[in-house]
């Protein structure tokens, strides 16, 4: 096993990660702090990091090499970022850190900055054509992807915490304020002219960008309190900004999802999104919960492993894989059975369902993951896995197309209302989901009761159908005993007839 630290020092805040990686290579968190430093305060004015930043940063950074000493952590990836690249003092700073701390820090370069929240983004969402930006306390990084390949990428000197400070948009601001700060936000993004008239997504990382998130939906009455691919639309964020900017200085920490800490450099902020918006053209902003310090490890992952690339090649399988690993207990030879045998159903059953591989993804997650609420206890499994599903750090789905596919394995030992009064998350599938969740999770479950004894034994399904009845023909291992599938699969034929209105008939052979 292997631990390693990831410890970033931005302009607003520094952020300290604990991750390990197992013998079988699986990855898991231990640890995150963050803290708002403002490193960054006072920098546009002096040129230099302030003492008080300084003295804040440094006793953020002697507790997380006290917490690396005490977790046995030898290994650690520490970056600055734009505050400590512009001080004159910057590089003087490092210095110190390395005598009082031992930690040896990196400045990394804007370009750098910027490719790592790529690396962070790309391996944890679904999307291959978007404009990318990371927007800290004194730059923003901005990216345009296509094909999932990074075109052009530069790091433009306006942050949140700089245009609070040279604006004084802390408080009050008055609207003359206001307008010469989206003027000269606009003045700065003229050399990124090629993100213009994209209508490409948004995706931000930083936590202006979360910060939205947390608002809508707090606005909105959002059930799942998730930021990570957390979608905005365009809409939903101008009347979040027109609240915010109509909204006195105090009283706009009452603002729902507004943080007492972000709350005087919100309104910089928002104009640098606003300002990428009409850029852009863009409809809506998928905030990213991952960065550049996901960006790290996955760069330090690919090495470790000697792989050709970073990325992976399908971030929702390998998101899974690793999951997995991390869960004791689990039978792969069962899960690779009862996936292998619910595609099979998925398939011989299309002409019923009418289903694409969008559905069949949802299927193939319920599947593979149908038995990781056995960590929790035996009993009720299917209900600890939905809620597990619900909240597992798996990527390539949507937020919905994530609760989706938990409640198709919280069915799968049939169709409970149980589960939908101890997931609370009934709400938010729509009718069409429901009736989606309904018939996969038969699917899902005629798989679990084919290998209801973890042997294995069905080979191959068969189907023929007619005058609204399906025949299913089951080959089994010859010399199979096939009595307790049977009788658990025949359990499910009233479950069958209802959610496709066909009536089901076994056949064994």
């Amino acid at each position: 096993m292997e631990k390693i630290a990831i410890i970033d020092m931005g302009s607003n805040s520094i952020r300290f990660v604990a991750l390990q990686i197992a013998d079988n290579g699986a990855y898991s968190f231990l640890y995150q702090e963050k803290e708002a430093i403002r490193l960054g305060h006072g920098l546009s004015v002096s040129g230099e990091l302030s003492d008080a930043g300084m003295e804040r940063a440094l006793t953020c950074l002697k507790v997380y090499k006290h917490m690396m000493d005490v977790g046995d952590i030898h290994n650690c990836l520490a970056v600055a970022t734009a505050a400590v690249r512009n001080a004159k003092n910057g590089a003087a700073f490092l210095q110190r850190i390395n005598a009082e701390t031992g930690i040896t820090m990196e400045v990394i370069t804007g370009e750098r900055e910027a490719y790592l929240g790529y690396l962070g983004v790309i391996n944890t969402i679904n999307a291959q054509d978007f404009v990318l930006f990371d927007l800290g306390g004194a730059s923003v990084e901005l990216s345009l992807v296509r094909g999932g390949k990074v075109e052009k990428a530069v790091s433009v000197p306006i942050g949140a915490v700089t245009l609070t400070e040279r604006f004084n948009t802390s408080t009050d601001p008055g609207e003359t304020a206001l307008t010469a700060c989206r003027e000269y936000i606009m003045e700065e993004l003229e050399d990124v002219a090629y993100i213009a008239g994209t209508g490409l997504p948004l995706i931000g990382i930083g936590g202006t960008a979360r910060t939205f998130a947390k608002m809508d939906q707090r606005a909105t009455g959002y059930e799942l309190q998730k930021i990570h691919n957390y979608i905005l639309s365009y809409d939903n964020f101008m009347e979040l900004a027109r609240t915010l900017t109509n909204t006195p200085a105090t009283e706009r920490k009452k603002i729902p999802g507004l943080s007492a800490d972000r709350a005087d450099l919100i309104l910089a902020g928002t104009a640098v999104i606003e300002a990428l918006f009409e850029m852009t053209g863009s409809s809506e902003m998928i905030i990213s919960g991952c960065g550049l310090r996901e960006g790290l490890f996955f760069e330090y992952y690919a090495a470790l492993n000697q792989a050709d690339s970073p990325c992976f090649d399908d971030i929702l399988d390998a998101s899974i894989a690793n999951y997995l690993k991390t869960v004791p207990g689990m039978n792969p030879a069962h899960i690779r059975q009862v996936t292998r045998i619910s595609e099979l159903l998925f398939d011989l059953l299309q002409p019923l369902h009418g289903y694409g591989p969008k559905e069949k993804r949802l299927l193939v997650t319920a599947a593979k993951m149908h038995d990781v609420g056995k960590v929790i206890n035996y009993y009720d499994h299917a209900r600890h896995s939905a809620f597990i599903i619900g909240h597992a750090p798996l990527y390539g789905l949507t937020q919905m197309e994530q609760i989706n596919a938990s409640f198709i394995a919280g069915f799968h030992h049939g169709i409970s209302r149980r589960t939908m009064r101890a997931y609370r998350y009934g709400t938010m599938p729509s009718e069409d989901d429901w009736t989606m969740i309904r018939r996969l999770s038969t699917l899902l479950a005629l798989a679990e009761a084919s290998d209801l004894t973890y042997e294995q034994l069905v080979e191959n399904i068969e189907m023929t159908y007619a005058e609204n009845v399906v025949v299913l023909v089951i080959t089994v291992t010859p010399g199979a005993t096939y009595n307790a599938a049977e009788y658990e699969m025949s359990q499910l034929l009233k479950q069958f007839k209802k959610e496709f209105g066909a009536t089901l008939l076994l056949v064994w052979k």
